[in-house]
Parts: structure tokens; sequence; C-alpha cells
């Protein structure tokens, strides 16, 4: 297990806008594989660097198992790392640049020639063993930075946005055999990287920062259905989830969401304590919530059509208020079968118990969330 306890990292003084992980706490169990995600400048990179040992914390603990290692060397770790910018010796062959760490380590020749070829065939790329990294392409590139980070049999993988040089094609494949990689190996990872769909595809549990802080910490599935604040949902999702702002009202026995465009009722199971009636918030639903349905519909909503975008396996709809009292666009995910027009007009609703209600008074705590 991994644990990073308080975590404080500053630059140049104490203050606090210089912080760039502030208290941060994390635990990683053995052989999980965990991500990284946020903006840029989130300190999500300066964590792994401090779990690496090339920065050292300012505050707090870092234990691997039960020994604390915030002074231990990076070459005593026992860490196996992949750099953004792969970071291989192009005068080396891949069967050098493979076997490198072991060399460092004293292994003699003849052994470390022999567990380069070993690991090099879990990546598939024996055959390149006596090229130089620039006979390769990028993708062979990141698999024989891969091989040099396992071939020392690390307890600790640090993947330091390893696809962001790739191509979307490239990425998919290399993304789903890292996976497969880690999982038949059942070597602890830890991946930074700034890509969403990437973290949730891969990850057992991503932990998504911000500001040097962890806003929440848990499996994909749950950070995008239940996201703890309005930071997590709006960061997470593409097509993003629709925000519009409004106002906790009690009308004739009912609460309901009143916005500038519309009243929405709550269901008897999703009303809130009295206290939060005159709360300002930001009503959340994701495109794929939002359907079209038929004027008649007791909760239907007009809109105009603004703009409609083909994506292939379906079409991505941005309606307006034809009445202008709405300030935000709404997105909804159709199927390709339903023919939609700029400028037409139609009718939508929002799927039962899927919307979100974030806290404007609380920092966009989600009032539907419970920990």
């Amino acid at each position: 297990m991994i644990t990073l306890k308080n975590i404080v990292k500053e630059y140049d003084g104490k203050q606090e806008g210089n912080r760039a992980v502030d208290g941060l706490d994390l635990e990683i169990n053995k052989g999980e594989f965990v991500a990284l995600l946020g903006p840029s400048g989130c300190g999500k990179t300066t964590t792994l660097m401090m779990l690496a040992g090339l920065l050292k914390p300012t505050s707090g603990e870092i234990y691997f198992q039960s020994k604390l290692v915030n002074h231990v060397e990076p070459k005593d770790r026992n860490i196996g790392m992949v750099f953004q910018s792969y970071a291989l010796y192009p005068h080396m062959s891949v069967r050098d640049n493979i076997a490198f760490p072991l060399r460092e380590r004293k292994v003699p020749k003849q052994e470390a020639y022999e567990r380069a070829k070993e690991t090099s065939k879990i990546l598939q790329i024996d055959h390149l063993l006596d090229r130089k990294p620039s006979q390769l392409s990028g993708g062979q590139q990141q698999r024989v930075a891969m091989a040099r980070a396992l071939s020392k049999n690390p307890e600790i993988l640090l993947l330091d946005e390893p696809m962001s040089n790739l191509d979307a094609r490239l990425k998919l494949d290399v993304r789903d055999e890292i996976r497969k990689i880690q999982r038949n190996l059942g070597v602890t990872t830890i991946i930074v990287t700034h890509d969403q769909e990437e973290a949730l595809a891969i990850s057992d549990r991503v932990a998504i920062l911000n500001g040097g802080r962890i806003q929440q910490y848990a499996p994909p599935s749950e950070l995008f259905n239940h996201p703890v604040n309005l930071f997590v949902a709006s960061f997470l999702g593409n097509p993003p989830m629709n925000l519009i702002h409004g106002t906790i009202e009690e009308k004739t026995g009912n609460q309901v969401v009143a916005t500038k465009g519309f009243e929405y009722i709550l269901p008897a199971d999703r009303r809130l304590d009295k206290k939060h009636i005159g709360k300002s918030v930001q009503f959340g639903i994701r495109p794929h919530d939002v359907t079209v349905c038929a004027a008649t519909d007791p909760q239907a909503i007009k809109l105009k059509v603004d703009l409609v975008e083909h994506l292939g396996s379906g079409k991505l709809v941005k309606a307006i208020d034809p009445y202008n009292k709405l300030e935000t666009m709404i997105r909804l995910l159709t199927d390709n079968k339903l023919e939609l027009n700029s400028g037409e007009y139609i009718y939508i609703k929002f799927k039962d118990r899927k919307f979100h209600l974030f806290d404007m008074t609380d920092n966009g705590r989600n009032l539907l969330h419970h920990s």
C-alpha cells in the first residue's frame, strides 16, 4: 500500500498561493491502478514527482507499505517511471535502453540482456531489440519506455502522461495494452493525465485534483454518476454536464428548482431539508439524460434547436430557450433516427432522478450526494 498523509509542497516561500499541493491525503492499494486527473497546474505531476523521490514534500509523510520514504533516494524506492517524452537514449539500441536500469544496478550484462528480452516479449517489441529509437514509431518508443521501466521488476510503476504524444487511434491501442500488462503483472500503478477518457477507461480509482487538493477519489462510475461537487461534475463528461442556475423553492406542497426558463418539481425521494429552501443552486443534468418528448408531456420544456453535431453513433443537439429567459444552452444526445434541424422547435424533459443540485453557497457541494 502507498499512503500519503497531509502532503504539502510549497514553492518560493510559504504563501498559500505558492502551494502546488495543499494537504493531500491518498491511499493506493497494492496492485491497484490509480489515475491522478485534473487541469494544468492542479498538482498531479508534483504529486507524482514526490512519489518518485524527485521532489521532497514541504511537509507531510509518504509511506510505501509501513516504511517512511520521504528521504529515501529515487534509486532506492524500487519504482519504474515512464515520462511524457519517453527519455530514451538515442545512441543506444532498444536492447540497451531496456537493460540500462539493470546495468546501473551492476547486473551482469548477459543477465540484463536476458531480462530485457523477456520484458520486450511482454510488450511485443522483441523483434525491435537491435534498432535505435530514431527507427521506431511513437507507439514503439512508448513501449520501449514501458519495457525499460518494467525490466527491474518495480513494486510501483509511475506514468507521467505517457500517451500524450500519440495520435488518437494509437492512444486507444496503447492504453488497452498498458492496462492488460498492469493486470497481468499486478504492479501498483499511478498515471498522471489530463485526459479524462483515458483516466476513466483504465483506472480502478481516479483522484480528481484542483488547486492542489483532491476533490473526489473514487471508481470511475461513481465519479461520473455521483460527483461530490460542481468542479467534479463540470470537469468530467464530454459533452459536459448541463448546468442551469436556479433557486430551491416550496410551492403548493412541492419542492421545485425555479429557473428563469422552467420549474422542475423534485421527486419525493429527492426532497431536501427545509434549511435549503431559498438557496441558490446549479441544476445539473448530463446530455444523455435529456430526452425529446411530446408537447403534451407535463414535464415538457420548449426549446429551439441551435446546432446539430453528428457524432457517428448519434447526434449532439444544442438548443436554446426561444423566449431568451434561460441564460444557458442545453445539450442533449439523440440517436441518428431523429431528424432535427437548426431553427426547429422541440420539447425536452429530464430523466427521473438523474439530476444533481449544487449548492452555490457551499463551494458547489452536491446536495444529493451522500458520502
